[in-house]
């Protein structure tokens, strides 16, 4: 599967959000949520960034990142892989999009929580220099489980 990693456009958003209601690991927002995404300017005190893996027109995965100017770490607000194009780089093209973004973004830092049972995306994003910062206990409902936190240094 050859794909690639883009800004989140307009088109996109229908698309994202059939993706994310099928996804366990997907932030349910709503359209709203996702087009204030697409209306974030680089003076707002909070820049977010969405971005898409798309595969010859076809979105296979999206991730949103964000960073509060005075925080040091930048935050993978959510990441998702189609369920069918999992295990074929997506997500680890996101993931480094996601890293590159903050640190461009002036972030030493990228941090996420992810599921405790998620052993796949653990793997991946120990692959990316993540270690744990800290549990979140019942963070997850449908459902009720545990977060990870994890954190990365950025190479600036």
């Amino acid at each position: 599967m050859s794909f690639l990693v883009r800004n989140l456009a307009a088109q996109d958003l229908d698309t994202v959000l059939v993706l994310a209601a099928e996804s366990l690991e997907a932030p349910h927002w709503n359209r709203r949520d996702y087009e204030q995404i697409l209306l974030a300017q680089p003076t707002d005190r909070l820049l977010r960034c969405g971005l898409v893996a798309d595969s010859d027109g076809h979105v296979a995965g999206f991730a949103v990142v964000s960073w509060l100017r005075q925080d040091f770490a930048a935050e993978v607000e959510g990441l998702f892989v189609e369920l069918n194009c999992r295990r074929q780089g997506v997500g680890s093209a996101l993931i480094s999009a996601c890293m590159a973004w903050a640190a461009r973004a002036g972030a030493s830092r990228v941090r996420l929580e992810v599921r405790a049972s998620n052993t796949a995306a653990h793997a991946l994003y120990r692959r990316y220099g993540f270690s744990t910062a800290g549990v979140r206990r019942a963070y997850y409902s449908a459902p009720v489980e545990d977060a990870l936190v994890l954190q990365a240094p950025l190479l600036t």
